[in-house]
């Protein structure tokens, strides 16, 4: 009996030790997010989806919706952008149509287009360091946690990701974004949007990490001052004319606005080119 009951306890001891440890060895919400971070960091290539859903009160909803594709060997970027909904009716200069980058030795090409058709696209070259590839540029080193305030378990495999609004926005950021090959009207805009939720405080996002490939799969912000701003600005930017702006952002004030951003892989065997019609159409 001595000798059973001595067994029975040391199992005990034993559970208990690889409960514990394995607790130790669990890691925190800020590590798990950290390293899925660092994984998109250094290694970018995928499909992005960016829809900026609206519901709004006796007209319905609509969306902004923004498809970004990106491959890093060779380096080319993919985007699309349409507008679904009421969103297609309200705005009329809303970034929509197509937009590739790629890199061309020392240079970054990127062709975009408006007008929704395959004849107006417009090109521009930046110039980068060296014609070495991007790709190797792309590294797991950056502070991925700079700006990052908490990082708290949510659940299964959400975090909740709040970010210091001090860090959204600074003026330093246009140079980048230009070396990065975005236009001046881009930068504008895009600066506009960022001041806006900057003045809102802090964002508060939930965000999902795959276990399996240890990456982001899902960005979302839930219902926020800062997801309204973003709208407001967005028809002042782009509403048809004063008369509809005023109507929409009066409705957009009273409507559900919601932001996520779905990460995934690129399907297998795709090979992201600027179709040589794009090329030649470029002025």
């Amino acid at each position: 009996m001595k000798l059973t009951h001595s067994w029975k306890k040391l199992c005990c001891l034993a559970v208990a030790a690889a409960s514990i440890s394995g607790m130790a060895l669990a890691a925190s919400p800020q590590a798990t997010y950290e390293e899925a971070a660092r994984n998109m960091a250094a290694h970018p290539q995928g499909s992005y989806t960016l829809k900026l859903g609206l519901k709004m009160p006796f007209i319905g909803e609509g969306a902004i919706v923004n498809n970004i594709d990106v491959q890093e060997r060779p380096f080319v970027i993919q985007s699309q952008a349409k507008t679904t909904g009421f969103a297609a009716t309200t705005l009329q200069k809303a970034p929509e149509g197509k937009a590739y980058a790629v890199q061309n030795g020392k240079k970054l090409d990127v062709y975009y287009n408006h007008e929704g058709d395959d004849k107006s696209w417009e090109k521009k070259s930046y110039d980068l360091k060296d014609s070495k590839p991007l790709a190797d540029y792309l590294t797991a080193s950056h502070n991925v946690l700079a700006g990052v305030k908490t990082v708290t378990a949510a659940g299964g495999n959400d975090y909740n990701v709040v970010f210091d609004a001090a860090h959204i926005y600074s003026p330093a950021d246009q140079a980048l974004w230009k070396k990065n090959g975005m236009t001046d009207e881009q930068i504008r805009v895009t600066a506009k949007v960022l001041q806006g939720l900057q003045q809102c405080g802090d964002l508060s996002t939930v965000v999902t990490i795959d276990p399996a490939t240890k990456r982001i799969s899902r960005i979302s912000l839930p219902l926020t001052d800062q997801l309204r701003s973003l709208a407001l600005t967005l028809v002042d930017e782009y509403g048809r004319s004063d008369a509809d702006k005023a109507v929409a952002q009066s409705f957009i004030k009273l409507s559900e606005v919601s932001l996520t951003i779905d990460c995934t892989a690129l399907p297998q065997g795709t090979t992201l080119t600027v179709p040589e019609k794009v090329i030649k159409a470029a002025k």
